[in-house]
């Protein structure tokens, strides 16, 4: 930490004190922070204090969004932790009130687009890394990057060349974070779902060169993605998909870096059938799923699957928990904070979210903020990332 910010006025705090308190500030302060001085302007805009900032725990939320607000724009939600149940055992979360745990939740607040968007478009937040929100308007093909802690955003020029119309209940659109390059991606696959069409396209942005990469997608003909975003992890984007071929379902991965498709088998495939959930996450860094065995309607148990290292093209899984629902209905939507499950309620039953860490058997739950439609959620951190590029 630079000396003469440790100096400042009366601080009798060392530089190092310094950064830790402004390492757990949000943004809005820190923005306001960098008007003090060019030494504070050119230490909170550096790209070190961005990523430490961006990783300290207090920064995480959740987003909640729905499929449907007016005029088919989303309604935003972020929302903070509420506080845990205390000594709730596994055997005692078994078809627990859930309305009993209401009261304990908070909602941070809620939010509009900043940008303008047109009464008759369909927008959805196709993802999110390091407090950057990817937004597509499905019928006017327009991509968004957008901050909501420093309310800046980017419309993307599209290539001349293809439609970014796409089908919303498929991951055609991904948005992933490359560490080896500190840069961000867009990927747009083209809609080609049948094995037979050997005109599959993929196209890169990069943002750092605010530039579209034209690329062969034959490897993804054959394999029809299914429903779900796309998880990125380490560099790599991995989405559901089914094997024409076989009929199988398998992981579709894309690595950012390298620029190579590959496929990844699930556990335990020969037990997945017509009635089984599988949901992509990211538990302790790792590409991770949860399972959910049941008949179509209600759930039996609950397996997570967390992928080891690859080595090559070769994978692992290890079965990290089995477990049974604390709601036959709870349905698994995702996970955050590295180690906690997502399960939402469906038709509005309240609370409609619950976190559930399976490492300490602990719930938390965030308050119904409506009835109306279905939503999904997507991790968020604050940060003072910028669109622009670098």
């Amino acid at each position: 930490m630079n000396d003469e910010i440790a100096k400042l006025g009366n601080c009798s705090l060392s530089g190092d004190e310094i950064v830790e308190i402004l390492l757990r500030l949000p943004v809005k302060a820190l923005l306001r922070f960098q008007t003090v001085s060019k030494s504070w302007h050119s230490f909170i805009t550096s790209r070190d204090f961005i990523q430490l900032h961006r990783q300290q725990p207090v920064h995480e939320k959740l987003l909640r969004i729905s499929d449907r607000g007016r005029r088919d724009i989303p309604t935003i939600s972020f929302f903070t932790l509420a506080p845990r149940l205390a000594d709730f055992e596994i055997d005692r979360i078994v078809d627990v009130d859930l309305a009993e745990l209401e009261s304990l939740s908070v909602v941070v607040d809620a939010v509009d687009l900043p940008f303008p968007c047109s009464a008759d478009d369909e927008v959805r937040v196709v993802g999110s890394c390091n407090g950057i929100l990817c937004v597509h308007f499905n019928r006017s093909s327009s991509i968004v990057l957008w901050n909501p802690a420093t309310r800046k955003y980017r419309f993307l020029e599209l290539p001349d060349c293809v439609s970014f119309y796409s089908d919303p209940f498929f991951p055609y659109i991904m948005f992933g974070y490359v560490p080896e390059k500190d840069d961000y991606n867009v990927v747009k696959v083209s809609s080609c779902r049948r094995k037979d069409e050997r005109d599959t396209k993929v196209w890169v942005y990069t943002m750092s060169l605010d530039t579209w990469e034209e690329m062969d997608g034959d490897f993804l003909c054959g394999l029809v993605p299914k429903g779900g975003s796309a998880v990125s992890v380490n560099g790599c984007l991995y989405w559901m998909s089914c094997s024409d071929d076989d009929g199988l379902n398998v992981i579709t991965c894309f690595d950012l870096c390298k620029r190579v498709f590959g496929r990844v088998k699930l556990p335990n495939h020969d037990i997945v059938t017509k009635f089984t959930m599988v949901k992509l996450m990211v538990l302790k860094d790792c590409l991770s799923m949860i399972i959910d065995y049941g008949n179509g309607v209600d759930v039996d148990h609950y397996e997570v699957w967390v992928m080891n290292e690859r080595q090559g093209e070769t994978e692992s899984w290890t079965k990290q928990f089995d477990f049974l629902p604390f709601s036959t209905l709870a349905q698994p939507v995702g996970s955050w904070r590295d180690v906690e499950l997502l399960f939402a309620n469906p038709g509005g039953l309240s609370p409609e979210l619950v976190s559930y860490n399976a490492f300490t058997e602990e719930i938390y739950c965030f308050r119904r903020r409506s009835l109306m439609g279905r939503f999904k959620v997507i991790n968020y951190v604050e940060s003072l990332e910028s669109v622009e590029g670098r």
